[in-house]
């Protein structure tokens, strides 16, 4: 294989990365509104790059033989889980009850979180085996990247919040459903 070869393999490698990343970025600021402890911010960042792998992982084993529509559903099935997390968000934002909160940082909240962002992940994983990009140099990158574009969202987010500390958690819940629409927008446009 060429340098030209190589490189061009790796561009495209990045390229996947970024793009994937850009969709966690954009999580991770309105979850890190929050100003989230280290530990909650590394969980997150771990739970959010594993669930983007896995999906790829699923998704490459399906796209082997599965048609681009499903790809579709489960992009828009993310868009929709995101847009319930954001309203759950803004839901306890407002209600005054602890227990009833939603904490996108642990439990069936960080599952819901996970699972909203990384459902267009299955869509990109059925196109991989038809694009000539390296599987596993993908989701290293992907592991990688995953955790660096959460924790710089994270902290972003928590500088937002830090500023503008009534009503952050409202905050984040209504920049999670302005994604889910710009994301269904985007995704429906392209």
């Amino acid at each position: 294989m060429s340098l030209y070869s190589k490189a061009t393999m790796a561009a495209k490698v990045i390229a996947v990365a970024v793009a994937v990343g850009l969709d966690v970025l954009a999580v991770s600021v309105g979850v890190g509104v929050a100003r989230l402890a280290w530990d909650a911010s590394l969980r997150v960042g771990v739970a959010f790059a594993t669930s983007e792998i896995l999906m790829q992982i699923v998704g490459y084993a399906i796209g082997i033989s599965a048609v681009r529509t499903i790809g579709d559903v489960a992009a828009y099935g993310g868009f929709a889980l995101l847009a319930v997390v954001g309203f759950l968000m803004f839901w306890g934002s407002i209600h005054d009850d602890v227990e009833k909160k939603f904490d996108a940082t642990r439990g069936a909240g960080l599952l819901l979180t996970s699972l909203s962002i990384s459902l267009d992940s299955l869509g990109v994983g059925f196109a991989l085996p038809g694009v000539p990009i390296p599987f596993i140099p993908l989701l290293i990158t992907l592991s990688i990247s995953t955790t660096a574009f959460t924790l710089i969202g994270l902290e972003f987010g928590a500088r937002l919040g830090q500023r503008y500390e009534k009503g952050a958690e409202r905050l984040a819940g209504i920049i999670l459903m302005a994604l889910a629409i710009l994301f269904t927008v985007e995704h429906a446009l392209v």
